[in-house]
């Protein structure tokens, strides 16, 4: 074998120099650059794994507020139809409310417009009286041929009395 290795043109001192060399450098690196580097790859795949459980839990998080999302957003929505159903009848009592007085003020208007017609009827009907009761007068004094004073009080009271009762 030492032939072989001679005529392969291989040295057996420098081989084994080399594979000591080969050796220490391979322990020098294993504890210098392997053991550091597998370290830090440890810590880079627990990095990675607490980041998906992070994303995992952020997730299932963000599900847990989306769900509290939408039935906040229902309960408000349900809230909003009741108090437009509230609004809705209270707006209609307060109509019927309005109605009610207008119509208690239209009762009102037309009670004061009677009155005022009746006043002015009256009004209206005593002129109408002091005016027949002049024409009375000039015609009975037309008719008797005397001064005014002279003619009957009585007489004119009385044709007013008449007339009154006519109408």
């Amino acid at each position: 074998m030492s032939e072989l290795f001679e005529k392969l043109g291989i040295n057996w001192k420098l081989l084994i120099a080399q594979a000591v060399n080969f050796l220490a450098i391979l322990a020098i690196l294993r504890f210098t650059v392997y053991k550091p580097l597998l370290r830090m790859l440890a810590e880079r795949r627990t990095r990675i794994a607490k980041g998906l459980d992070d994303a995992k839990r952020a997730g299932e998080r963000l599900e847990r507020v989306e769900s509290e999302r939408k039935d906040v957003l229902a309960r408000a929505e349900q809230e909003s139809i009741v108090m437009l159903a509230k609004t809705e009848t209270r707006a209609k009592e307060r109509e019927a409310e309005l109605i009610e007085a207008a119509r208690a003020k239209e009762g009102e208007i037309l009670k004061t417009a009677e009155k005022v017609a009746a006043a002015k009827k009256a009004e209206s009907e005593e002129k109408v009286y002091r005016e027949a009761a002049t024409l009375v007068k000039r015609a009975i004094e037309k008719t008797i041929s005397r001064a005014p004073k002279a003619a009957d009080e009585a007489l004119i009271a009385e044709a007013l009395e008449s007339l009154k009762k006519a109408s």
